[in-house]
């Protein structure tokens, strides 16, 4: 179906579908604000609840939510401005079984190669 560029621009131009695409930002950093309030409505509503129906699981989420909203739910301060945080270089991992104990000379590995 979305084979090629004209049936893409065709499908995402048709309104009538149910299907919408949306485009994350390359840098997604507000998809972890979105997983903690998921968290909390696993760890407040979800763990350990007991429904009889759908209506009733229904039902406990749009209280808690509105609950959510007027007690506990504050603005983000977001801080990120497109740009690294730090223009530190990258630290290279080296395996513990690899490291040198300090008080071994340098040229000395603790497993010979």
């Amino acid at each position: 179906m979305l084979k090629n560029q004209a049936s893409r621009r065709r499908f995402l131009s048709d309104s009538n579908h149910r299907i919408r695409f949306v485009f994350l930002p390359k840098h997604s950093s507000w998809l972890n604000q979105i997983e903690v309030v998921f968290g909390i409505v696993m760890r407040k509503v979800m763990r350990r609840g007991n429904f009889p129906s759908v209506s009733d699981l229904e039902n406990k989420l749009r209280e808690f939510l509105t609950y959510f909203n007027t007690t506990m739910a504050r603005p983000f301060d977001w801080t990120y401005t497109g740009k690294p945080t730090a223009n530190e270089p990258a630290t290279v991992f080296c395996p513990p079984h690899r490291r040198r104990i300090a008080s071994e000379p340098a040229g000395q590995d603790l497993i010979a190669a």
